[in-house]
């Protein structure tokens, strides 16, 4: 793996205002809402990224040998790279659920923050950890965030109710690390944990490549000479294989019901330029497309390979559905033919409907084209009272 490479995407994921973003801020130094619509109401909207260097010094003891800086803070002794990896930060207000699923397709581990001075679960933290599962994500570490907001004997009690929650989903096993954002306090124990129970994947990069566009852009200012514009920007992570300079790539399922096809121009990972990408990190393509395809997030949802090593794309998907019970109010909420239902397919969402039932299997017909393979795991939201919930998840058959 090239160091300049994250290795691994972990979720930054829980209930909205619990402190998700402060804490990327705290491991990170970047803070993830840029866009104006998130300053303005304080939570994030789209998925925010930052990759982080993991240092560890050899003259301190326990999670003080843990940093995130080339000298120690504490000796000031050199440290070293032990592993960088990516952080997603993914919304948590209710109606932004597909957004979160969206990043949850890219992640190998997961940092749920739970705050300490309010009751849990939290609607959305019970929902992301339920979405974790969906996706099949098994390694995570609980962040109890805003400790300096509550006393001791709150935050032992706050500790029982996230230990029997874990139980639910069966991540009881998971590290819950008593934490505070904004004062910087435990940030050392957190990378600790994360460094002991979510470990780097194993890697085929012999593998069909396959990557998720999560963003898109136009890096082009206003203006520009025409002469010299540079091609579009496609955003989004490696799910196995690995792409090159010069690639011949296909994007799928592509604009008016066609594919596109274009040449790898170049490869960033943050600041860093690579020769290849693979797993792990978020990667900017660029491209000899058109910027006007590219351009806010036009392209989010479609699928990257080497052309011609695509499933095709399409509207009929056959189901097996598992229905999801809510912790909260106990309900489940069935699945039926003829119900409308918002499908989380890899980063792309698509409206379909359930036309039919065979046996134990649904037929469903959407309103535009995926890419799907056999086995693969989705999410269906159906609505109820008035708004759209995390009802189901489906295996592909």
């Amino acid at each position: 793996m090239d160091k300049l490479q994250a290795e691994i995407n972990i979720g930054m994921i829980g209930h909205v205002d619990h402190g998700k973003t402060s804490l990327v801020k705290a491991l990170s130094g970047k803070w993830t809402d840029t866009h104006s619509e998130e300053i303005k109401r304080g939570i994030s909207i789209r998925l925010g990224y930052a990759d982080v260097s993991f240092y560890k010094c050899k003259k301190e003891k326990g999670s003080e040998q843990y940093c995130t800086t080339e000298k120690c803070p504490l000796c000031n002794a050199k440290t070293e790279l032990i592993r960088k990896v990516s952080f997603v930060d993914a919304p948590g207000h209710e109606t932004l659920m597909a957004t979160m699923l969206s990043g949850a397709a890219l992640m190998q581990g997961a940092v749920l923050v739970i705050a300490a001075n309010e009751k849990c679960p939290q609607p959305r933290t019970e929902e992301h950890l339920m979405a974790l599962s969906i996706t099949g994500v098994k390694k995570i570490v609980v962040a109890q965030n805003k400790i300096d907001l509550i006393s001791l004997e709150k935050a032992k009690e706050n500790y029982k109710e996230i230990k029997e929650f874990l139980k639910t989903y069966g991540y009881e096993d998971s590290p819950v690390i008593p934490v505070s954002a904004n004062k910087n306090i435990n940030i050392d124990a957190l990378i600790e944990a994360i460094e002991e129970h979510i470990p780097t994947p194993p890697i085929d990069s012999k593998k069909n490549p396959k990557m998720h566009v999560v963003r898109s852009f136009d890096i082009n200012k206003p203006g520009s000479d025409p002469l010299k514009l540079k091609g579009g920007i496609l955003g989004g992570s490696i799910e196995s294989g690995e792409l090159k300079l010069g690639d011949e790539i296909e994007i799928s399922p592509g604009v008016s019901g066609k594919p596109v096809y274009t040449k790898i121009e170049s490869l960033n990972s943050e600041t860093n330029q690579l020769e290849k990408a693979m797993p792990g990190g978020l990667i900017a393509i660029g491209t000899k497309l058109d910027p006007s395809l590219t351009r806010n997030d036009r392209m989010k949802g479609q699928v990257i390979g080497l052309k011609g090593k695509l499933p095709k794309p399409t509207t009929q998907l056959l189901l097996e559905i598992h229905p999801l019970k809510r912790l909260i109010n106990k309900k489940e909420t069935q699945i039926k033919v003829n119900d409308t239902v918002i499908l989380t397919v890899g980063t792309m969402t698509a409206i379909g409907t359930i036309t039919g039932k065979k046996k134990e299997l649904f037929e469903a017909i959407l309103k535009n084209e995926v890419i799907v393979e056999p086995e693969q795991r989705i999410a269906l939201s159906k609505r109820e009272e008035n708004m759209w919930g995390l009802a189901a998840y489906g295996v592909i058959k």
